[in-house]
């Protein structure tokens, strides 16, 4: 039997989203700029897991961390959980909110993060709020 406080680990086809919370964060072309994932200064990086979320939980949850903020939701960024991992970072999901999870192992320093936060930037697709 499965303990209920298990969590699930993260499958490498699994989808993770970040919520886009400033348009500076979107180019014209409709895609994402690396400061979307940019976790300076903290040791780790939020993102929402997909699983088992229907789009408009998703979405809930996205306009929830926004109010949060009294910040506007202008979309999210959705990224495989392989190109987290091909950055040699790892995700823990946590227990709250629902399917939430950490990216931790960043560098300490700021350029560090920025480079590994422009490779992971180039595979996003960015999903604006309707």
């Amino acid at each position: 039997m499965r303990n209920e406080t298990e969590l699930p680990p993260v499958t490498d086809n699994e989808l993770l989203a970040r919520f886009v919370l400033f348009s500076k964060w979107i180019r014209l072309d409709q895609t994402v700029r690396p400061d979307v994932f940019m976790p300076y200064p903290y040791p780790y990086l939020s993102v929402t897991r997909h699983r088992e979320l229907s789009e408009f939980d998703l979405w809930k949850t996205g306009q929830s961390v926004a109010d949060k903020r009294s910040l506007k939701l202008y979309g999210r960024a959705d990224i495989h959980a392989t190109a987290v991992k091909a950055q040699s970072l790892r995700i823990e999901p946590t227990s709250t909110p629902k399917n939430h999870a950490n990216i931790i192992g960043w560098p300490v320093d700021k350029p560090g993060q920025k480079i590994i936060a422009q490779e992971i930037a180039a595979t996003a697709r960015f999903v604006p709020k309707s």
